[in-house]
């Protein structure tokens, strides 16, 4: 018997203010079939899945053109979309609204069973979050409880941007899994994703975005962006950082934390000292308490105890989130950027100069985030995962900016589950 069509895209073009970022870009799937989504930041990847949802034209009124089928039905709105499709969005803290993760996972469980509904969560590592306040989850705590939730959505299309970004080697390799198994009960998924290795084995197919204009690959290998993947590994020896031998400016002992509605210490003793242009690396799985550290450092959490000093003259630290829109201040590329074209340029947002940051791609934003703190020259920064949702073209740029940074005197504390960063690291803290 043959396989049910699930969706059928066809001459997917759109345009922003008269800017054409997608040019007829088309794929089908039927039943249980997974396409993996793949290209440079700012290539289109996340403007087709909104177009796939119909809130490309209704939420950030972009003018879409083409013919988009879930189901047998035309898409014609968002609502349309919602009987069929289930969207993930590249920001994981957009997708969660009760205070508790449980209270979502009990509604979307009921055409499920809950049974099912908790061993899906135990297999994305997500179960012992259920009850915790949802204001206290990581961004890759976050991630997993979103993709848990479209996952109970029994709706006949997924969509995940950026599927893995926030999650630890180990998380990833559950997420494949679970969408595997899925996969098997007839669920069709489209993945907008940078990780093609982590997919070479698991999906049917491969959309490479360039420019807005598209191109399908049987198999990953095929693909433009498999040759440049030894880019970061190439770049390694123009990226060691230089050694520092610069006065103290921060001290950190003994450091304990727990939030208030939790008995649990997410930090347990942490202590650090660390030097003047000073590169120091947070690693740790997701949840471990790699951003719950970044915050109390930066003093936006104090202590439960512990000692916590700034020295060297140092006042202030300034902390880049996990969501760069809280630290960008002005409302274009052009204005943040103080004017700096050639920064811009260096860092692929020239072409976003005027456009307003609600509608970069997160790439775009963090790049901006990470731009504007070079460009204010902070003596003590602290970045929360800087490559996230970045090619390894652009987090080649991201790295040497840090690094660059650290040349100008400024000490950076990075937390990040990715091993690019131990690149440009002076040292290596696990978490």
């Amino acid at each position: 018997m043959r396989e049910q069509l699930v969706v059928k895209a066809a001459n997917i073009t759109v345009y922003a203010n008269g800017r054409r970022i997608l040019h007829d870009v088309g794929f089908t799937l039927r039943n249980g079939e997974k396409l993996l989504v793949t290209g440079r930041s700012g290539s289109g990847k996340t403007t087709l899945l909104r177009s796939l949802t119909g809130i490309a034209s209704e939420l950030y009124g972009l003018s879409v053109h083409g013919r988009v089928i879930v189901g047998g039905e035309k898409i014609r709105s968002a609502a349309d979309a919602s009987r069929y499709v289930c969207y993930v969005p590249q920001e994981p803290w957009y997708s969660i609204v009760p205070p508790y993760p449980v209270l979502t996972v009990d509604l979307k469980s009921v055409g499920r069973g809950y049974s099912d509904a908790v061993e899906l969560a135990r297999l994305l590592n997500i179960e012992h979050k259920l009850y915790d306040s949802s204001t206290n989850l990581s961004g890759g705590e976050a991630q997993r409880i979103a993709l848990l939730e479209a996952f109970l959505s029994n709706r006949k299309l997924v969509l995940i941007d950026e599927a893995s970004s926030y999650l630890d080697r180990e998380s990833k390799v559950k997420l494949v899994e679970a969408v595997r198994s899925l996969s098997e009960c007839g669920v069709a998924f489209v993945i907008v994703d940078h990780d093609i290795v982590l997919w070479r084995d698991s999906v049917d197919a491969v959309l490479y975005m360039d420019r807005g204009s598209s191109r399908i690959f049987e198999d990953v290998s095929e693909t433009p962006i498999y040759e440049d993947l030894s880019t970061l590994e190439m770049a390694s020896k123009d990226l060691e950082p230089m050694q520092v031998k610069g006065d103290v400016v921060l001290e950190a002992s003994d450091i304990w934390f727990r939030y208030p509605d939790s008995d649990t210490y997410i930090v347990k003793g942490f202590g650090m000292n660390m030097r003047k242009g000073e590169i120091v690396w947070l690693r740790g799985r997701s949840g471990s308490g790699k951003t719950t550290i970044l915050k109390i450092l930066s003093r936006i959490l104090r202590p439960s105890r512990g000692l916590l000093k700034y020295t060297g003259g140092v006042r202030t630290a300034q902390l880049i989130p996990e969501n760069p829109l809280h630290y960008i201040t002005n409302p274009t590329v052009g204005e943040e950027m103080m004017g700096s074209t050639d920064l811009a340029r260096e860092l692929d947002l020239e072409k976003t100069w005027d456009t307003p940051i609600t509608l970069l791609s997160s790439g775009e934003k963090r790049r901006l985030a990470l731009a504007s703190a070079y460009l204010r020259s902070p003596e003590l920064l602290l970045v929360d995962e800087p490559t996230i949702g970045l090619d390894p073209w652009n987090a080649v740029k991201v790295l040497n900016l840090l690094r660059n940074l650290s040349l100008k005197g400024c000490s950076l504390v990075i937390a990040s589950h990715g091993d690019e960063v131990g690149l440009i690291s002076h040292k290596a803290l696990s978490i």
